[in-house]
């Protein structure tokens, strides 16, 4: 879930309210059930706005809706966890979703029935170079590795069949209302599971479905009982005439908008309806349809897989996981470098600091200490106090401003391979991520349809008892 900037209040005031909150003393047994990374309980909320304002100046960015954090629950069956060790499970289910890369606080509340955590992640890398993504597939993966670790400590991870709590794209998905071009593209999936042997072969089955055609320069078609003609170019990249034609000639694999696992149960009776229209008066042929298309199906996963030359679902989770691993090393070295670059500038500053007030101090050290004195010069004297505790933490053996300088421009070439590197691998990350993404909305589309309301997949009890997923957006 977002945390948005309130109204009236400033970022800081509308991060520490919710940090605030799940830090509550009396629902984290005074404070003992809080972990954080990077940051402090007592200053946490400071500490995120320094993220954010680092980010401002290096990227010269600023946002009218700005997201500054976000805020995930995590919640167990009752009496199945101690308070710590949930504690803990919550920690490594922060640590896997930032990769460490953000700042983050862990509360566990135990006021209730049952024990569930609250984490608050800082929108801002700790670099103060990019933001945290929330995207589409941030949730399933949350649900997933929240999951996975609960099986790791031999936790229940249960079904929800009255589909009361599900991750927000479902639930969206589920109650929004069903409009025609949700009913246009459940058609088209439809009509194109029967294998049409042509584009005109298709609007044939559109029209038998009960939809009308207007063919111009953009092709436009109205769904029965719809009011006005929507062009297919409106329906997203997967629908447009060019794309359908590919996947009719077999150069292309349709990926349809809604997976049919994912339909709700008026969804499915409109689909009833639809195969019903299809499969009037067509004969054997397209009665057996139905039967093949699972073995249809799973060759087209196949032929996706084998379009972005990958041989098997296997090889493609191999991909991902050595370019995460990849990309964690990057990250890693980057940070090490970062740091290290941050301390030879402060050892710098010492050496100027040291040089620029080492004849103050000497007089103010005559001056047999003089609070006069003191209160004259007392900026420097701080700086050459500060200058010498530097010193005494590196037993005097200060390395030379053009050591300093010189390593410093060598960790800043290999920082800027580093991250050029980074930038080459993270659009392969993510174009074999969104072949994954694919990949599974095919295959929750080649799921036998029973003409039965689907039940999700595994759910956490939520606060109020019900079964929960995340609620991370």
């Amino acid at each position: 879930m977002e945390i948005d900037l309130n109204k009236g209040k400033t970022a800081r005031q509308s991060i520490a309210a919710r940090l605030d909150y799940i830090m509550n003393p009396k629902k984290t047994d005074g404070g003992i059930l809080v972990l954080t990374y990077a940051c402090s309980p007592e200053t946490a909320a400071d500490e995120f706005m320094l993220f954010r304002q680092e980010y401002q100046t290096n990227t010269g960015r600023t946002q009218n809706n700005e997201v500054i954090g976000y805020h995930v629950r995590q919640a167990f069956k009752p009496d199945e966890i101690t308070p710590e060790e949930a504690n803990e499970i919550g920690k490594v289910l922060a640590s896997r979703m930032t990769d460490d890369q953000f700042a983050y606080v862990v509360a566990t509340h135990i006021d209730k029935h049952h024990i569930h955590n609250h984490i608050i992640i800082c929108s801002t890398d700790l670099e103060g170079q990019h933001k945290y993504r929330d995207v589409k597939q941030s949730a399933k993966d949350l649900a997933q590795i929240s999951d996975s670790l609960c099986r790791e400590h031999s936790l229940s991870v249960i079904q929800n069949p009255q589909d009361k709590t599900v991750t927000y794209d479902k639930w969206q998905g589920n109650q929004r209302r069903f409009t025609h071009r949700d009913e246009l593209r459940m058609i088209i999936d439809t009509a194109l599971r029967m294998q049409p042997d042509g584009f005109d072969a298709l609007m044939q089955l559109l029209e038998d479905a009960g939809c009308r055609i207007k063919r111009g320069a953009q092709i436009s078609i109205k769904p029965p009982e719809g009011e006005r003609y929507i062009r297919l170019d409106t329906l997203g990249p997967e629908y447009d005439e060019a794309s359908l034609r590919r996947t009719l000639a077999h150069d292309h694999v349709h990926i349809p908008k809604i997976p049919r696992g994912d339909f709700n149960g008026s969804q499915v009776k409109r689909l009833i309806d639809i195969e019903a229209k299809l499969h009037a008066g067509k004969g054997k042929g397209y009665q057996v349809w139905a039967e093949r298309n699972n073995i249809d199906a799973k060759a087209q996963m196949v032929i996706f897989l084998k379009e972005h030359q990958i041989d098997s679902l296997e090889e493609l989770n191999e991909q991902i996981q050595e370019l995460t691993n990849q990309q964690k090393e990057l990250k890693a070295a980057l940070r090490e470098k970062q740091n290290r670059m941050k301390e030879i500038n402060r050892q710098r500053q010492t050496i100027r600091d040291y040089s620029r007030t080492k004849e103050v101090y000497t007089q103010y050290r005559e001056s047999n200490w003089s609070v006069k004195f003191y209160q004259e010069h007392r900026q420097e004297i701080e700086d050459h106090k500060n200058a010498q505790a530097v010193y005494s933490s590196l037993d005097g053996k200060m390395p030379t401003l053009k050591e300093l300088t010189a390593e410093y421009d060598s960790l800043k070439e290999q920082k800027e391979n580093d991250q050029a590197a980074l930038d080459k691998l993270k659009p392969k990350l993510t174009d074999l991520k969104h072949v994954r993404y694919n990949y599974e909305i095919l295959e929750r589309d080649s799921a036998p349809n029973s003409h039965q309301h689907v039940i999700p997949k595994d759910h956490h009890y939520d606060e109020h008892g019900a079964n929960h997923d995340d609620e991370s957006r």
